[in-house]
């Protein structure tokens, strides 16, 4: 497991420590405990991303203790990424809850992770939390989404373009580095698969997916990530109804923060743009944005 460098205490918070959660770990239990008894955040959203665990070697969250009563947590998703021939380690932010009493000490959740110099992320942040993310040093950025129909009655049926799902021959295309994140996403839930174009096999892009429901009325499938998020977005009408009839749905997401790393095109008709701030530390420079290993998916 990672060393965790240990921060020292001030006086005036000398009651208060922060201790890492590891799987199946007796903290692990209390932890659970304590954030079903907690008012502030639905524990069943919160259960569905305790599920996910990209690297097991590193903690799920830590808890902040008054003495040995647990006041708060901080939920998180590790996982460690090669960016630009560079190593990284992720830290994905989910879920971070305090009691009121104790909120002055809140920021000692994240003490250890700004230590570490970890890349941290925080996608879900309510935007009257911006302003405390800010006075810790992250940044704020904005974030789009863009929902369209894959439904298209002016799109062709070109059978050059092919999906393909099968697990040996998607590795035998994909780098070293995209095939650490096929691995990690082995969960089935995520939907793992090649776009290509069997006229320039080397034309295609391997795409991680996860078909979530929205509103409780209709599926759409969320682009996680795309190796080659050009080759979708300019062959975009050869595809979508194939994306459609394979997984069965009707429409298509991808959040993104740069219009040239959306695989979807800006001028489908049937179409929604959304924007959401979200909350950034260490992000390495010219990174090419993306929500695996994150909470996004649901």
């Amino acid at each position: 497991m990672d060393q965790i460098k240990i921060i020292p205490k001030n006086e005036w918070t000398k009651n208060y420590k922060v201790a890492p959660i590891y799987l199946k770990s007796k903290l692990e239990n209390q932890s659970i405990n304590y954030l079903k008894k907690q008012n502030y955040l639905d524990f069943k959203k919160i259960a569905q991303i305790l599920k996910l665990n990209f690297n097991k070697k590193y903690p799920l969250g830590f808890v902040l203790k008054n003495k040995k009563n647990i006041v708060g947590f901080v939920g998180t998703l590790f996982s460690e990424r090669k960016i630009n021939k560079k190593n990284y380690k992720f830290c994905s932010i989910h879920t971070w809850v305090v009691n009121k009493e104790d909120r002055i000490c809140s920021h000692m959740l994240f003490d250890i992770l700004i230590k570490n110099k970890y890349v941290i992320t925080v996608y879900s942040a309510r935007n009257e939390l911006c302003p405390t993310f800010e006075k810790m040093g992250f940044d704020i950025q904005i974030m789009k989404y863009r929902i369209v129909s894959l439904v298209n009655l002016f799109s062709f049926n070109n059978k050059n373009y092919l999906i393909e799902k099968n697990k040996t021959k998607i590795k035998n295309k994909l780098t070293k580095e995209n095939w650490k994140i096929y691995q990690d996403h082995l969960n089935p839930s995520f939907i793992k698969f090649l776009v290509f174009d069997e006229r320039k096999k080397s034309n295609f892009s391997f795409i991680i997916s996860k078909i979530i429901r929205k509103k409780k009325y209709f599926n759409v499938m969320n682009i996680l990530y795309a190796s080659n998020e050009k080759f979708l977005k300019e062959n975009w009408n050869s595809i979508n109804n194939k994306l459609s009839k394979e997984f069965k749905v009707s429409f298509c997401g991808q959040y993104f923060l740069k219009e040239k790393n959306c695989s979807i095109p800006n001028n489908i008709i049937l179409s929604l743009n959304f924007k959401k701030n979200i909350c950034v530390k260490n992000f390495p420079t010219k990174f090419k944005f993306d929500t695996i290993y994150s909470e996004t998916i649901y």
